[in-house]
């Protein structure tokens, strides 16, 4: 069940963007399907509780969903995806502009193959945050 509000939908959409692990979990659950302990893997700051209670919240949201099948994994939503290629354009946007403000010429962002081996993309996690963090 989603929360009533009366906030404009700018203010709604900025609310979740503004959590400290939802752009991250949006990341990466728009760019494959990921089981938990995937995720914790992948994102070794956040603990299993706040996984499960974070993921909770997405679905919630309806931008994450399970994926009932023997392995158990996590994808986004029609609207999540939505919400990710916002937030990834916003995200682009946002550091060309810093780049641009400081005289700085602006680093080509491109995201890892799909078919990426999970040790592969724990190491994008240092490009990420500087886009999405």
């Amino acid at each position: 069940m989603t929360k009533e509000t009366k906030e404009s939908g700018l203010a709604y959409a900025n609310e979740i963007l503004q959590d400290e692990w939802a752009p991250v979990l949006l990341f990466w659950l728009g760019f494959r399907t990921f089981t938990k302990q995937e995720l914790l893997e992948l994102i070794p700051a956040l603990s299993e509780e706040e996984l499960s209670a974070k993921l909770c919240q997405l679905q919630n949201l309806r931008v994450a969903n399970p994926i009932r099948d023997t392995e158990n994994k996590y994808s986004l939503t029609e609207d999540g995806e939505q919400l990710r290629r916002l937030m990834m354009s916003l995200s682009v946007w946002g550091a060309q502009q810093q780049d641009d403000n400081a005289d700085r010429q602006s680093v080509l962002v491109v995201e890892p193959e799909s078919t990426a081996k999970l040790k592969d993309l724990v190491k994008y996690n240092q490009i990420l945050s500087k886009c999405i963090k």
